[in-house]
């Protein structure tokens, strides 16, 4: 593959990772004032349910579903056929999503009593409750509609290999809310300004797409005939995704029903660790999913098939090269992690010592996670979206055998080690799938990539255990002293890690760092 293809994903997971850390801060800091000003009181539940309505529709679409099918379709379109044709597939997109969203809404608003009813079906005994809550969902479901436009224009410009603003956009939804809950506090009513903030953090978000939008040339124009083949096609290829995604749900609720059979505390345990285990792979893998998908896409229209499994090889290669320290980190710093995040008040040392240990299993199976979110994109670009679907199926059956085979003996971890082996035994069929196809990557520049790391690997990890050695964590100190603990574990920990990379002319180092400095493929400005 030419090196400015590698340079081009490699900086685009950088500007999606970068923003998606920005936004996930300001979301700690925006969960943090929430809890403040609203606690968990009945106004807060009110406020939860009126915005998990919303945001639930945003996960099933906004989380990779119309990207998946609308990239392929677009980038046919945009490289076989002409401008002029894509941008008549576009309104086409535009005006069906436009028809299709406005339905929804009104439908939404209508019933809006009836889908909190569904929703909180507790609610009902207390009419208050229930009157704040269907207030709230009427000012925040609006947030579909405007969200579901500015998701389609997200996807138009990722196919366009545009990504900082795509990636930006959650950052204005947490901007909108925190500014929100600061007007409120000075107001006197917080909860009705919080929902105000997702309202308008949604029209933003949509503004700065189609902006963003114009100013590469393309237009949104209304057109009637919004059965065009190209909509057809997407809406297709999309459906398959989003019952993939609601496959995800269903295997976390029913981690959570087997861990609610379990000692008391089980199911928090399980939240904090995956809540933790969640953000390296959020931060890498699922930024790297993101970036490639344009990727393959522009190379199988173009029918490359060389450079299409180059670029396969170079995301596995990539994927691994951030991933693989932040799996061993954590399995050394499992604990000392929780604890330093965690410990305080009601959350004791063993409560640390429960969830470090959900942490751990989870952690095992951190490549495999992050590693699937490069592979599926390889179905998607060739428009097979079934495929991952059906493999999601199996995966979640043998999630829940391993659930019930590992919960008796190892309580809660069982749990956490089911999903990481499941995911696992996900990656294995989806790669056996592939190779039969003759469309795996080249397991030979793989395995040199990827062998010519693991010295990097043993140099974080040797550290790793002489600091534990040299410098003893001690869980009952005070919160400050504990983060420079943790604080100096990442600074010697990345920096071996680092080093051991330079020293091993690692490729995949050096394609990020002549990326860093600006040599980058990326089309983004």
């Amino acid at each position: 593959m030419a090196q400015d293809h590698k340079k081009g994903v490699a900086g685009a997971t950088l500007i999606i990772s970068s923003f998606t850390l920005m936004s996930r801060i300001l979301g700690f800091a925006r969960d943090i004032l929430i809890a403040s000003f609203l606690g968990t009181s009945n106004v807060a539940d009110a406020f939860f349910v009126a915005f998990r309505i919303p945001n639930l529709f945003r996960r099933l679409l906004g989380e990779g579903a119309l990207s998946a099918a609308f990239i392929p379709v677009f980038t046919q379109y945009h490289l076989k056929n002409s401008r002029d044709k894509a941008q008549e597939f576009l309104n086409s997109a535009f005006s069906f999503f436009l028809l299709t969203l406005t339905l929804l809404l009104i439908l939404g608003e209508l019933f809006t009593p009836w889908l909190v009813k569904a929703t909180a079906p507790g609610f009902s005994r207390l009419p208050e409750k229930m009157a704040l809550t269907v207030a709230l969902t009427r000012i925040t479901f609006p947030y579909i509609f405007f969200m579901g436009l500015a998701i389609l224009t997200m996807a138009l410009l990722n196919a366009l290999k545009h990504f900082a603003i795509p990636a930006f956009s959650p950052v204005l939804l947490n901007i909108s809310m925190i500014t929100a809950l600061v007007v409120g506090y000075k107001t006197g009513n917080v909860v009705f300004a919080l929902a105000w903030g997702v309202f308008v953090g949604g029209v933003l978000q949509l503004t700065l797409q189609i902006a963003t939008m114009f100013q590469k040339g393309w237009k949104l124009k209304p057109t009637f005939r919004i059965l065009h083949p190209g909509v057809l096609e997407t809406v297709v290829l999309m459906l398959p995704s989003v019952l993939g995604l609601a496959i995800n749900q269903i295997n976390a609720f029913v981690d959570t029903i087997l861990a609610s059979l379990l000692p008391p505390g089980s199911v928090s345990y399980l939240y904090y660790a995956n809540r933790l285990v969640q953000f390296p792979l959020g931060l890498f893998g699922i930024a790297l999913g993101t970036a490639i998908l344009p990727t393959l896409s522009q190379h199988q229209t173009l029918e490359d098939r060389e450079a299409f499994r180059e670029t396969f090889t170079f995301g596995l290669s990539l994927v691994l090269f951030i991933t693989l320290p932040a799996l061993v980190w954590l399995l050394i710093f499992a604990t000392p992690t929780i604890s330093t995040l965690f410990q305080r008040a009601a959350f004791t040392w063993q409560a640390a010592q429960a969830t470090g240990k959900a942490l751990f299993c989870y952690a095992l199976g951190l490549g495999a996670f992050a590693t699937v979110k490069v592979v599926v994109p390889v179905f998607y670009a060739q428009k097979d979206t079934k495929t991952p679907v059906k493999v999601a199926i199996a995966t979640l059956i043998v999630n829940i055998m391993l659930n019930l085979i590992l919960m008796v003996p190892l309580k809660h971890a069982g749990l956490a080690l089911a999903t990481s082996l499941a995911s696992a035994f996900n990656l294995t069929v989806l790669l056996i799938l592939l190779e039969r196809r003759r469309q795996g990557p080249s397991w030979k520049a793989f395995l040199k990539a990827t062998s010519r790391n693991l010295p990097a690997l043993a140099l974080l990890t040797a550290g790793s255990f002489i600091y534990l050695r040299l410098a003893p964590f001690h869980p009952q100190t005070t919160t400050l002293r504990k983060a420079l603990w943790i604080a100096g574990a990442l600074l010697q920990g990345g920096s071996l890690y680092l080093l051991g990379a330079w020293m091993a002319k690692s490729q995949e180092l050096k394609v990020l760092w002549e990326t860093l400095l600006g040599k980058t493929g990326v089309k983004d400005g």
